[in-house]
């Protein structure tokens, strides 16, 4: 598909029906269309001293110089989130993986060979054993492919190795061991198939530092479309379990990650353990997923189109995160036509929320940037049921690292039409929701509806909600402004 095309796409709105049972198809109501549009500001261009050149073969350098006009939808998006009937034809062709069984092997050059073997109408086997993984795997251009994994795959420890040879995925300096992708693939575990990175060594070594370089995602799934993955387990994976790039019309469906740190450790040592994120995603399917991590469970991040969540739960994390966007000084970006329900969350920092970075450039990305635009529009979350969850919803654009505060009133990246309510259980605050919107961009139609929480532990009703610039506001009273308390 064309990546130097202006990012514009027509669709239709998500509008999902009521709350689903886990083996139930999704009630559609499809709406008028709706296009996705990139108006903006006119920026200045980005400077070339602004970015350092990668240290690695990238072949994504639109997305790393942070160009706009790098990839477009090609599929037609909205209507019926994407969604397949789960027969699958024989493949005219079987290639099982041989396992050395050497704990100091590298079983990636038989991997490679059987995916080079069955890339085209071929089905690839994992046995019920160990493969360990040494060095970096790049299984795309695959076309009507089964990978079955019935055993574990576990990735080495050599972080020596990972930082410099993991393989870049177009979005900021973040790289992945394992990039797959392709049409028409069926990926699958039966519910047993692990993916183990090999994590704790990482944790350990990352002490709490944000987007280490060279730190890889334990899998990319990248320029795929037409696509199912099911029925697999992350464990302790090295960074983000997974991201969804450049790729449109896939189903990811019970998929289990696992990315917390052993005794004694502190919390902070799992940061960037997301669940899964999108970058360049569009008609993009999660259902069923079960995160417990340190960071976001499912973020959508860059031009991230027509996305549906069902019957997830979280576990300690952030949960959902709608971002961090507007990041690169001049990039337009948009987040647009994303519906997340039935959802459980049991001790996450959030039930949803929408980040933005400040319209003032500060430092590089991936650890400072600022100054994007675009716009975040038509989110739909309901039905949440919460336990011991700091506050329910949030919008932030203050965003900014590098120890600079302040400049929640100056990004321009649009935030409107939200949707957010039906959520029930205990919070830790008195906290509803904290909307802390920018002076020069407020946040429009911003509707929380339906939400009856209580505090944990001493069961009275949370009705606070702090808000600075929001606009139009349905089915809430904002009780305070921020004042500084509304978190970034």
């Amino acid at each position: 598909m064309s990546r130097k095309l202006s990012l514009c796409c027509a669709g239709l709105a998500l509008a999902i029906s009521t709350a689903l049972a886990a083996d139930q198809a999704p009630l559609i109501d499809i709406q008028p269309p709706s296009t996705v549009s990139t108006t903006a500001l006119p920026a200045p261009s980005t400077p070339s001293e602004h970015w350092t050149p990668p240290d690695r073969k990238d072949p994504f350098v639109c997305e790393y110089l942070g160009e706009n006009d790098c990839w477009k939808p090609s599929l037609p998006g909205g209507g019926a989130p994407y969604s397949h009937d789960g027969n699958w034809p024989k493949r005219r062709k079987t290639c099982v993986v041989e396992a050395g069984g050497k704990p100091d092997g590298d079983d990636a050059p038989a991997i490679l060979a059987a995916f080079e073997e069955c890339k085209t109408d071929g089905h690839v086997v994992f046995s019920n054993t160990t493969y360990y993984v040494r060095s970096v795997l790049n299984t795309t251009g695959l076309r009507h492919v089964d990978v079955e994994v019935n055993g574990t795959l576990l990735w080495s420890d050599d972080i020596e190795y990972w930082t410099a040879n993991s393989l870049p995925i177009g979005f900021q300096n973040q790289t992945s061991a394992w990039h797959i992708g392709g049409d028409y693939i069926h990926f699958y575990g039966h519910g047993v198939g692990t993916l183990d990175g090999n994590g704790q060594v990482w944790y350990d070594w990352n002490q709490g530092r944000s987007n280490m370089h060279g730190r890889p995602h334990a899998i990319t799934i990248t320029d795929t479309t037409e696509s199912v993955i099911e029925g697999l387990r992350f464990v302790q994976s090295q960074m983000w379990t997974m991201t969804v790039a450049r790729s449109e019309r896939v189903l990811l469906q019970d998929i289990y990650a696992n990315c917390t740190a052993g005794p004694g450790r502190d919390f902070r040592s799992i940061v960037n353990t997301d669940g899964v994120d999108t970058v360049y995603a569009n008609n993009i399917t999660f259902l069923r997923w079960v995160v417990d991590n340190g960071d976001d469970s499912i973020s959508m991040k860059q031009n991230s189109t027509n996305i549906y969540i069902a019957n997830c739960t979280f576990y300690r994390g952030l949960s959902f995160a709608m971002g961090s966007i507007g990041q690169y000084p001049g990039q337009i970006n948009v987040i647009e036509n994303v519906t997340a329900e039935n959802i459980v969350l049991y001790d996450t920092i959030w039930g949803a929320r929408i980040k933005t970075w400040t319209g003032v450039n500060t430092g590089y990305p991936p650890n400072g940037g600022g100054g994007g635009f675009g716009h975040a529009r038509n989110i739909t979350f309901r039905d949440f049921q919460m336990h011991n969850v700091e506050r329910a919803w949030g919008i932030t654009q203050c965003t900014s690292y590098n120890g600079v505060a302040g400049g929640c009133d100056t990004s321009r990246f649009k935030i409107t039409d939200m949707h957010w309510g039906q959520a029930r259980g205990t919070v830790r605050g008195d906290q509803v929701a904290t909307l802390d919107c920018s002076g020069a961009a407020p946040c429009e139609r911003i509707e929380l509806f339906d939400n009856e929480l209580t505090v944990s532990g001493d069961g009275r009703d949370a009705k606070v909600y702090f808000c600075d610039n929001v606009v139009d506001d349905t089915g809430f009273e904002c009780t305070e402004p921020c004042n500084d308390r509304c978190p970034h």
